[in-house]
C-alpha cells in the first residue's frame, strides 16, 4: 500500500513541525502550509490524502480554502480535518457545511486524534 500523504496547513510553524515529525513517526508522508492560499495551491499540487486545516490563518483562513477546496474538481474529494483554537457551535456548524471529516480543539487529545486520521484515511 502506498504511503499516505497529509498536508499540514496551520500559520503557527512550531504546531507544523510538531504534527509533521507526530505523523511521519506514524507512517504518514507530510507537507505544509502556512496560510489559507498556500494550502489551496499545495493541495492542487500534490494531492494529499488528507488536510488538517487551522481555521483562523492569514490569506484566505481554513474555512475559505476548504469552501474554496470543496468547489474545485481536482480537490473536492480530499477530507479536511480542522484543528483550531476555537470552540464554538457556530463555528462547528460553519465547519460541518463546508464538509469537514472531523474538528479538534486545540490542544487536542493525541490519541484521539491518530484515531480519526486512521478512520477518515480509511487504514
Amino acid at each position: 500500500m502506498a504511503e499516505k500523504m497529509i498536508l499540514v496547513a496551520d500559520d503557527d510553524r512550531d504546531l507544523v513541525t510538531a504534527l509533521s515529525i507526530r505523523l511521519r513517526a506514524a507512517g504518514y508522508k507530510v507537507v505544509g502550509a502556512h496560510d489559507g492560499d498556500e494550502a489551496y495551491d499545495v493541495a492542487h499540487e500534490q494531492k494529499p490524502d488528507l488536510i488538517i486545516m487551522d481555521i483562523r490563518m492569514p490569506a484566505g483562513g481554513g474555512m475559505n480554502s476548504t469552501d474554496r477546496l470543496k468547489h474545485s474538481l481536482s480537490t473536492k474529494n480530499i477530507p479536511v480535518i480542522f484543528l483550531t483554537a476555537f470552540d464554538d457551535e457556530e463555528m462547528r456548524e460553519q465547519a460541518h457545511f463546508v464538509g469537514c471529516a472531523g474538528y479538534f480543539r486545540k490542544p487536542f487529545d493525541d490519541e484521539e486524534f491518530m484515531e480519526s486520521i486512521k478512520k477518515v484515511l480509511g487504514s
